[in-house]
């Protein structure tokens, strides 16, 4: 299986760290957070990796190619949310593949349990001290309901950006994104996700429970990101 990183978006929230990098090249400690990222896929059994760049792509390619690592572009970067990015790559994703986006740090063991997980589409999940930024999601026992950037009653825990798509899963994501391509192109990923729930797929969910996780969305994760990955 393969791993697919979005890596496209401008990441304004981490001004003024990203007026001349992309997030993906940040450093956190000696290492940016792409090789970072590089490094617990290959650990969680993970060997061929595509990004799929947008923002300053030639600082990506440039190192990417450094590292062997495969990139695509999407020259809709500037006018389309992450639903277009993951739809520009489609032919990348039809045996399965690991989804993750670029400005997470993750324990390798939490690749390793997406893997095992036998849902044919299955969303990484943790259900304590959700943020207020977090991908809200609702969840009952191991499936989810519902997951949305807005505040909910029932939310009971957050998407940490890092999903799982078998050869089946990855064909009925296939066909979301072709819909919501041709209705949306600022669409996010988890409009996507919601949308296959509309259709009544099943999702499943794993919980990373005390994993190490940290989403890199202000300046100030930058710190946690250092303290947590050493």
């Amino acid at each position: 299986m393969k791993a697919i990183i979005l890596a496209a978006g401008k990441a304004t929230r981490l001004l003024p760290f990203t007026k001349d990098s992309p997030q993906c090249l940040l450093k956190i400690g000696q290492k940016t957070i792409l090789e970072r990222q590089i490094e617990f896929l290959k650990k969680g059994g993970i060997e061929e990796i595509t990004i799929i760049t947008g923002y300053l792509s030639e600082k990506i390619e440039k190192i990417s190619n450094s590292l062997a690592i495969k990139t695509l572009f999407n020259p809709f970067y500037d006018v389309s949310g992450m639903a277009l990015t993951l739809w520009i790559a489609k032919e990348e994703l039809k045996r399965g593949f690991i989804f993750l986006y670029s400005d997470i740090l993750l324990d390798p063991k939490l690749v390793k349990g997406l893997l095992e997980n036998r849902g044919d589409i299955c969303l990484a999940i943790k259900k304590d001290g959700i943020r207020e930024e977090a991908e809200k999601v609702i969840e009952k026992d191991g499936y989810l309901e519902s997951i949305s950037k807005i505040k909910r009653s029932r939310e009971n825990g957050e998407f940490v950006g890092i999903a799982k798509f078998s050869e089946i899963g990855a064909k009925k994501l296939i066909v979301e994104l072709d819909r919501i391509a041709e209705i949306n192109i600022n669409s996010s990923f988890i409009d996507v996700i919601e949308g296959l729930i509309n259709k009544n797929e099943r999702i499943n969910t794993y919980d990373i429970k005390n994993m190490q996780f940290v989403d890199i969305d202000f300046p100030a994760d930058l710190k946690k990101a250092e303290e947590l990955f050493k």
